[in-house]
């Protein structure tokens, strides 16, 4: 693997990584101290989303990371049926990450557990200049084809689907460690 598109190792390989940022420092980004040449990725992760309170606290903080050079994307950030707050405040928080992301113009990865439904709504809706990339995903080819369709790209892990990673465009297949 030449790039790993989603990682949550902090000591990756400057440059040869997008890392996503732990709960510590969205929360407090004072205290995110990157390395020379690595990239990052910061946004709410719906399990985060557990505490009301705390998720609207990163929510606060998180254009102050957004606007340091070496985060060049959003995300995780999204919506996961199994855990986390309620769907309707995940959707919430996940939308307001979406219209930063179209603010700064910063691509943005995806965590989507049991809500594809909802992701192509709001895909659909919300009408995004910037690339939206499912990470980890695994679902089959039908749901490959329905996402990639719709303008939504796709990450694959260790884990994946053998025919959805065949029919994604290599320019929209991206290959992660997370």
């Amino acid at each position: 693997m030449d790039f790993d598109f989603h990682t949550h190792n902090l000591q990756a390989a400057a440059g040869k990584a997008i890392i996503n940022l732990p709960a510590e420092w969205t929360e407090n980004p004072e205290a995110f101290c990157p390395r020379q040449g690595a990239l990052y990725s910061a946004g709410i992760h719906p399990w985060w989303t557990a505490d009301l309170e705390r998720a609207e606290r990163m929510l606060s903080t998180l254009p102050h990371l957004l606007h340091h050079p070496q985060v060049v994307a959003v995300g995780e950030c999204g919506i996961d049926l199994l855990r986390g707050a309620a769907a309707d405040e995940q959707e919430r928080l996940f939308v307001a990450q979406i219209r930063l992301a179209e603010e700064m113009q910063l691509p943005v990865t995806l965590h989507i557990v049991r809500a594809f439904d909802r992701l192509l709504r709001l895909h659909k809706v919300l009408s995004p200049t910037t690339v939206w990339t499912v990470h980890g995903f695994r679902g089959g080819a039908a749901l490959a084809r329905q996402l990639l369709t719709a303008g939504i790209d796709l990450s694959f892990g260790v884990k994946f689907n053998a025919e959805s990673f065949n029919l994604t465009p290599k320019e929209r297949r991206h290959l992660e460690t997370d």
